[in-house]
């Protein structure tokens, strides 16, 4: 590792704004790292390729975007420039794939855990940022994180979708799916921030105390806020105090100022 400071790259789509919103409300204390975002909406990750060690946007109206949001002007992004790479939400679900399987488990034993598992596995490795963040971590040159879209905020039609059958198998089928998901990750080089569990209500939603303000009437159920960021930083923090940061103090959210 270089002398001083680790250097961190948050990397996403939308969903990282919630990290950054933690970030720069001081809701927790990165002061150990030298951090740099970059990223843009999802509807621009088609345009990025891996090439040269590097993520690179394919157009110059992409890299232009990307470029807007970043500290330092960045049109791509080299993964020798950082000792960690944080993929923060970065056009990796979770949800759906996790709901389909439990609901397959609950029509009958038909559906495997082997299979379930080849189905999850597929899935992730063809979305685009959990390629990319492979494609970063086979450089050896960098440790990559990846932190998951979170589940889709609590509403109630959708909570309805949750049958008795599939509520019954989901203390056992959901913390598999998590631990295939961290297995997963783990042989493409990576290591999984997974969702807090405290934010997590009926197994597979996020509390809606961490969606955006007037998720409701904005009809966003994606999308989450700076306490939910603060909670991810947090678990990021608490990897790295082991890995790369063990002279640093526990990590912890900021109380409020």
């Amino acid at each position: 590792m270089r002398e001083g400071k680790p250097r961190l790259a948050i990397f996403g789509d939308s969903h990282y704004a919630c990290l950054k919103q933690a970030d720069v409300q001081g809701l927790v204390d990165l002061s150990a790292l030298e951090v740099e975002y970059w990223g843009h909406v999802g509807g621009r990750f088609r345009n990025l390729e891996f090439r040269g060690g590097a993520i690179h946007p394919t157009d110059d109206f992409t890299a232009q975007r990307f470029a807007k949001f970043n500290e330092k002007g960045r049109l791509f992004l080299p993964a020798s420039d950082f000792d960690v790479i944080l993929l923060a939400g970065a056009r990796t679900y979770l949800a759906r794939s996790f709901l389909a399987l439990l609901r397959l488990r609950a029509q009958g034993p038909f559906v495997s855990r082997g299979l379930m598992s080849r189905i999850l596995q597929d899935n992730l490795r063809d979305q685009a940022g959990f390629r990319l963040g492979a494609a970063l971590a086979a450089t050896s040159s960098v440790r990559v994180l990846l932190a998951p879209i979170a589940f889709y905020t609590e509403y109630p039609a959708d909570l309805a979708q949750m049958t008795p059958e599939m509520l019954a198998l989901a203390p056992d089928i959901v913390p598999f799916l998590w631990e295939e998901v961290a297995r997963i990750t783990t042989e493409a080089g990576m290591t999984l921030i997974p969702q807090p569990a405290g934010t997590i209500t009926n197994w597979l939603w996020t509390r809606a105390e961490y969606a955006v303000a007037g998720y409701l009437a904005k009809q966003d159920h994606e999308h989450h806020n700076a306490a939910y960021g603060a909670l991810v930083l947090t678990a990021m923090l608490d990897h790295l105090r082991r890995v790369v940061l063990p002279d640093a103090a526990p990590a912890g959210m900021l109380p409020p100022g």
